[in-house]
């Protein structure tokens, strides 16, 4: 089967956006879908149906907005560069793009693909100062390897149930999680004993500690990113140099609880998890609180509790923004209503949680497997071994 290597613009026609102004309101909210690259980066499949923004008649006149006929690829050209989709109906963009209307010798599911799987040619190929941009003239000199419509369509088939699967599995994890998390809420939800954190504790809460500019001794202290993101990972950690060795009452250590004091995101602030395996001589930050909970609560239930809505939104009204950062300090956190479920019912939070963990990391490993299997197939789809 004879495959051949051409031009992009020899069999597409590279399309650049344009945007009204944006202060005349006769310009927007007409029937004229317009794509941005951030509404690109949001999407969850190939195509792309509506716009968060629409063009006027007017609007559409007054820029030279091109409309991109069904079937195109879009392609952002900057801000990032590289995201592509297929539109099902006819749109305008932004000048973020350089999108691509298929000849008849090329399918858009086949040039979607190819693109999707040379995000860092196309990187390379940007240029600018301020920030990079993929001109259209780049665009058009990319080769592309071109085999006959047939198998063209026969590898887009592949890619798009292989990038199917990978969805359908990521959905199972997502459904999984929210199954658990539900029967979780629902136990907390359901306790009548609801006691302020300070009462909760089995040690004072204390701060972390900062690292120090003539600072003698070196160690390692745990960045936010080790507690911001829903669970404990202690693979985020930095060297740094402090004015003492670490004191003991400032590590990291298995069963510390460890809160954000403070972040520019409000619904980070206040974050709470488990330090969840013994680090070696790892301190926590002043960024953070730790303490540990006491027997009368255990740690998943308490974490669980800690995400229920009555309990962040005592944590949103707690918080205090200075120069754009939202803090908490442990004056406001020892008032935080926590609701206590009995016993059995925190027992049962505890298995829940254990089998959310062990369920998630064996599909988040079938996702490793199948990430690897796209990635496989996509390298020797372009390269005619498929």
């Amino acid at each position: 089967m004879r495959w051949e290597t051409v031009p992009l613009g020899e069999v597409a026609r590279v399309v650049s956006g344009a945007t009204p102004k944006t202060g005349v309101p006769e310009y927007w909210g007409g029937p004229i879908p317009w794509a941005t690259p951030a509404e690109l980066s949001r999407l969850g499949s190939s195509r792309i149906h509506a716009t968060e923004r629409t063009l006027t008649e007017a609007g559409f006149s007054s820029s030279g907005v091109n409309i991109l006929p069904v079937g195109s690829v879009l392609l952002s050209s900057r801000a990032p560069i590289g995201l592509v989709a297929i539109n099902t109906v006819p749109m305008g963009t932004n000048q973020g793009f350089k999108s691509l209307v298929p000849s008849d010798r090329v399918l858009a599911p086949f040039l979607y693909w190819w693109l999707k799987s040379h995000t860092a040619l196309l990187q390379s190929k940007g240029r600018g100062a301020t920030f990079l941009e993929l001109s259209k003239a780049e665009v058009e000199r990319l080769q592309i390897p071109l085999p006959p419509l047939p198998e063209q369509r026969r590898i887009a088939a592949i890619l798009d149930e292989a990038a199917a699967l990978r969805s359908t599995w990521g959905e199972t994890r997502e459904s999984a999680r929210r199954a658990i998390s539900s029967r979780i809420s629902a136990l907390l939800s359901k306790s009548t004993d609801i006691k302020p954190l300070a009462q909760l504790l089995a040690e004072p809460m204390r701060n972390g500690i900062s690292p120090s500019r003539g600072g003698r001794y070196e160690g390692e202290v745990l960045t936010l990113s080790a507690i911001t993101r829903g669970a404990f990972d202690p693979r985020q950690r930095k060297s740094d140099l402090f004015a003492a060795p670490h004191a003991a009452d400032k590590l990291a250590i298995e069963g510390l609880h460890l809160i954000c004091r403070g972040n520019g995101n409000a619904e980070l602030v206040g974050a709470m998890v488990a330090v969840t395996e013994q680090l070696d001589g790892v301190a926590f930050p002043d960024t953070m609180i730790g303490f540990r909970p006491s027997s009368e609560i255990n740690s998943p239930t308490l974490v669980a509790a800690w995400r229920h809505p009555t309990v962040r939104d005592q944590l949103r009204r707690a918080a205090r923004t200075t120069n754009g950062t939202y803090k908490v300090n442990q004056q406001s956190l020892s008032s935080i209503m926590v609701p206590v479920p009995r016993r059995e019912d925190q027992e049962q939070i505890a298995a829940l949680d254990a089998e959310r963990t062990k369920l998630d990391s064996q599909l988040a490993q079938g996702l490793v497997s199948l990430d690897e299997l796209f990635a496989s197939l996509q390298h020797r789809a372009f390269r005619g071994e498929l």
